[in-house]
């Protein structure tokens, strides 16, 4: 499921301070897109995710990504995934069946909601320089990320609008040649969520089955007393 990609690629990225060992020029850089990121209480974003793979075609989906502090919801590949910093919810309409866990951070990966905040902490950033934007409209700064402690992947390279200071683009790039991009096509801010909104609702999903797998699955309340 993309929450083990964006379970990446977008948490807890939110709030944290610049810690990584950058270059002048990617340090303002970053505190830039710090500053703008920052000043959002939710995010929505339309995206897309490519995997390229050895002697693959390369395989695309759009998605769609709302978060708010450490609460996301993400609308991709025929599932809706739920987390609300504690719990998480992943619905298969399809199956028609939802899996609740415990939500735990991952280490090699980036969660859905550290999409725009990945940057903060545990990398190298460096510098690459200037590209056009895939429509040609606009130009990117170039910032590779290494990551200090050893993960699962190489390093990570991410597209910053010039000007705006907007995250355009993140690419994973692993140790086996595959590439995870995420191309953010649309970010509204500032949208009004509440906090249901990130937490699965069973009235509303009706004829759904339901998998716990959380170690500690709540107490069922007591039957009411007879009268």
């Amino acid at each position: 499921m993309m929450a083990a990609y964006v379970l990446l690629t977008v948490s807890s990225f939110w709030g944290m301070s610049l810690q990584a060992q950058q270059d002048a020029k990617s340090k303002t850089i970053l505190q830039n897109v710090s500053r703008l990121y920052k000043s959002y209480s939710t995010i929505t974003a339309d995206f897309t995710l490519t995997t390229k793979a050895a002697k693959r075609k390369p395989v695309s989906s759009t998605g769609k990504l709302w978060t708010k502090g450490q609460s996301f919801k993400l609308a991709y590949a025929d599932q809706e995934i739920f987390c609300n910093g504690i719990t998480i919810w992943a619905y298969s309409p399809d199956d028609a069946e939802v899996t609740i866990e415990d939500f735990k951070k991952r280490t090699n990966n980036m969660e859905p909601s550290e999409l725009f905040t990945f940057y903060s902490k545990g990398f190298k950033a460096n510098y690459e320089g200037p590209v056009a934007s895939d429509d040609g409209k606009a130009m990117h700064d170039v910032l590779k990320l290494v990551p200090k402690k050893k993960e699962k992947y190489s390093y990570i390279k991410a597209e910053i609008e010039q000007g705006s200071y907007k995250i355009k683009k993140v690419t994973q790039y692993y140790k086996n040649g595959t590439e995870v991009i995420i191309a953010v096509n649309k970010v509204v801010p500032n949208t009004k969520l509440d906090d249901g909104f990130f937490a699965w609702s069973a009235s509303a999903h009706p004829g759904v089955a339901t998998v716990d797998l959380r170690k500690t699955t709540p107490a069922a309340k007591p039957a009411p007393k007879k009268k």
